[in-house]
């Protein structure tokens, strides 16, 4: 079985890449373990900007898949976005997934992992604590 990702595991994976921290955003379970909503994520997807991604090439061998996304290593992988406001949330040092874009996201999803994670983030949501 995969090995599954903590917190602090996370915060080391994200400190090793060496990218700008305003040049990424973190996406879907890994944001919920950033924000101690969730145990843990089975990876890192990031959503960067061109520099992020140009800083992402440096230091590692990409490779595109179909999807439009990039695998960095066997624990990351991105996707290039444009940074705006209403898709990001500063959350301590890093940006995260803005939780009411993951919550529209998380209504459409038919797989079972995202039914947990929904109900935690509607929870949220709705408490207004985040």
């Amino acid at each position: 079985m995969e090995k599954r990702m903590n917190k602090e595991n996370l915060l080391n994976l994200i400190r090793s890449l060496n990218i700008d921290t305003e040049e990424f955003w973190v996406l879907s379970s890994s944001s919920l373990v950033l924000r101690d909503l969730f145990a843990d994520a089975g990876d890192l997807d990031l959503a960067v900007t061109e520099k992020g991604l140009e800083q992402l090439k440096q230091k590692y061998s990409l490779k595109q898949k179909e999807n439009g996304w990039y695998v960095v290593n066997d624990k990351v992988e991105c996707v290039l976005d444009k940074k705006e406001d209403w898709k990001i949330e500063k959350y301590g040092d890093y940006n995260l997934e803005n939780l009411n874009k993951y919550f529209e996201y998380l209504k459409t999803s038919t797989r079972e992992k995202d039914k947990i994670k929904y109900a935690i983030v509607k929870e949220q949501l709705e408490k207004g604590k985040i």
